[in-house]
């Protein structure tokens, strides 16, 4: 991707880092993510966010080596990534453990994506047999055929396996709930089925990360949506052409909670805060502490957590932010999600630990910025920290 030459070098040069940030993260480097190799136009899209990031809404540039870039927490867990295609790749599994060495990352939850059944034990045995066997922690899935018959048997005869391969947990991905079907319509997660198979899970030790439905933006029409910037990059993530709405959208949270009321035995982390819309946030933090078994974490969500300048104004949401993670300081964990990099991890690190105002968030993220805004940092204290991004996914964990 090119750039035309800007009267600010500065500026110029921090561009060609991002282009370069980019390059590195191209799936090309990872063929797991072959699936999400992104159009010209779509790198455009980039290009054109970080012009108005710098341009426009003054980001600060980071300082990657300053007293914040690490997280200082002995033992940290990242508990949410995505590895496709690293086991069978020469160079990724060493190059994984420079970075979570450099970063101070002592764990890192991996969970699947593509891989099902047999096919997921023999890349696990590919985990669990390298260099970072005891630092990588493996999560199954299931491509949900639900009609299938004997399938709950199926599932549950896979986690036997599972478990007595080493694996952790079970992860359950967006389709259940939006696009898993049975007999012809989407199954809500109330099915009697999910439920067999997320108990059994409990009885067998293992939590079960879900991310159910979608950030709240993705069921409205494009005009004048404050993300239409990512989903005009991936048309696929928008719900509302396919009959979604801002009903539908509750509906997924109300079926969650009926069915986590009914599998009480079984941890569940609903991912990236539940997807929940940020203006009832404090709705969901008495949901968290209402149910026992109910966790979440914030992977993906550092946009969504800082948000603070935009092109119109400056919302800032630290306070929100800071009461949410005080309040629910059991409940909460890190993650990161999709590809880990030194500049990912420093990152995080900046925006969890000092106070800068306007933070270009999207050095956090595999995907084009999700919307046009910068983030301002949290600043929290120690003892948050600690029990964000170690304690609460170490007990869930059991390691």
């Amino acid at each position: 991707m090119k750039t035309s030459a800007l009267n600010d070098s500065n500026i110029e040069q921090e561009i060609s880092q991002v282009e370069e940030f980019w390059a590195r993260k191209a799936p090309e480097a990872y063929p797991g993510w072959s699936w999400m190799k992104m159009p010209e136009d779509v790198m455009l899209e980039i290009d054109s966010y970080h012009r108005v990031a710098r341009l426009k809404l003054g980001a600060e540039p980071v300082d990657w080596d300053s007293e914040y870039s690490r997280l200082g927490v002995e033992g940290a867990i990242d508990g949410y990534s995505h590895l496709e295609g690293y086991p069978e790749t020469p160079g990724l599994m060493e190059e994984l453990k420079e970075i979570l060495d450099r970063a101070g990352v002592g764990y890192i939850v991996a969970l699947p994506i593509n891989k099902f059944w047999d096919e997921f034990l023999r890349e696990a045995d590919h985990w669990l047999s390298g260099p970072l066997a005891e630092r990588v922690v493996l999560f199954t899935s299931f491509d949900w055929k639900l009609d299938e018959p004997g399938f709950v048997e199926k599932a549950c005869a896979h986690l036997d396996k599972c478990r007595s391969g080493g694996i952790r947990g079970l992860k359950v991905h967006k389709n259940v709930g939006l696009s898993v079907t049975t007999n012809g319509k989407v199954a809500p997660l109330t099915d009697t089925r999910f439920k067999e198979i997320f108990s059994y899970a409990g009885e067998l030790g293992f939590p079960v990360w879900i991310h159910y439905g979608d950030p709240y933006d993705f069921f409205f029409p494009l005009e004048s949506n404050a993300r239409k910037r990512e989903l005009t990059c991936f048309p696929d993530w928008h719900w509302y052409p396919k009959n979604f709405h801002e009903k539908e959208y509750w509906k997924l949270h109300e079926h969650f909670f009926r069915m986590i009321e009914d599998v009480k035995k079984t941890n569940f982390n609903a991912a990236h805060l539940a997807n929940y819309a940020w203006d009832r946030i404090d709705e969901f933090s008495r949901l968290l502490l209402d149910y026992p078994n109910l966790y979440s974490d914030i992977s993906g969500r550092m946009a969504e957590i800082g948000k603070s300048k935009t092109l119109q104004a400056r919302e800032s949401r630290t306070e929100e932010a800071r009461r949410l993670f005080t309040r629910c300081q059991d409940k909460i964990l890190w993650g990161t999600d999709i590809l880990p990099t030194g500049k990912l991890y420093k990152l995080w690190s900046i925006f969890l630990r000092s106070d800068i105002k306007d933070l270009d968030y999207t050095w956090a993220t595999f995907y084009p910025g999700q919307g046009d805004w910068l983030v301002d940092g949290l600043g929290l204290s120690e003892e948050i920290l600690n029990k964000l991004c170690r304690d609460v996914a170490k007990g869930l964990l059991g390691l």
